[in-house]
């Protein structure tokens, strides 16, 4: 099951509140905590966002109860135009991105995520992409690795950390 509670969820509501026959996105739709909220508040329309189809198979569950007020749409939220102009919308009045790694997520240990739970490591929010975090840990070159690192981690101290993973290979579980 897909559990997570969302936080400052009535923060979200009043910060972007809801009025009847508005349209609004939840860019990273996890369990449809935020959404569902919004749907309550108002007789609005919720477009929902996730890579994840655990993720969006939970949030259908939930937001089932809204009928055709909610749409589920498996994408990343840099497709929001494109996902916009195939559903026919010009605008909308809000968009919520909660950004991050949910906790069903960290939760699961075959998502390679936690380092609290022995799994492959992983690290997809879209099990469906190209390679994963083992893929890099496992293939990529020191420099390319402490690169990736230092760009994407903001992570001072990359060469250190890339030469320590190279030296450690092979890397097959998350703890």
């Amino acid at each position: 099951m897909f559990d997570h509670i969302p936080v400052l969820r009535a923060e979200v509501v009043t910060m972007l509140a809801p009025k009847d026959g508005e349209v609004f996105i939840d860019c990273t739709l996890g369990g449809a905590g935020h959404t569902c909220e919004l749907l309550r508040a108002a007789d609005c329309s919720v477009i929902g966002v996730d890579r994840d189809p655990a993720a969006l198979a939970a949030a259908t569950q939930n937001a089932a109860e809204f009928g055709d007020r909610f749409t589920a749409v498996r994408a990343t939220f840099g497709e929001i135009g494109s996902i916009l102009d195939n559903l026919g919308i010009e605008s909308v009045d809000g968009i919520l991105a909660d950004i991050g790694v949910s906790s069903h997520q960290l939760d699961t240990a075959d998502r390679g995520f936690s380092f609290r739970r022995s799994g492959p490591i992983d690290m997809r929010m879209d099990p469906d992409a190209p390679f994963s975090a083992e893929h890099v840990v496992n293939s990529w070159d020191e420099t390319k690795l402490a690169n990736a690192i230092y760009t994407l981690g903001e992570e001072r101290r990359s060469r250190p950390v890339a030469r320590a993973i190279v030296a450690g290979r092979p890397w097959t579980d998350t703890v």
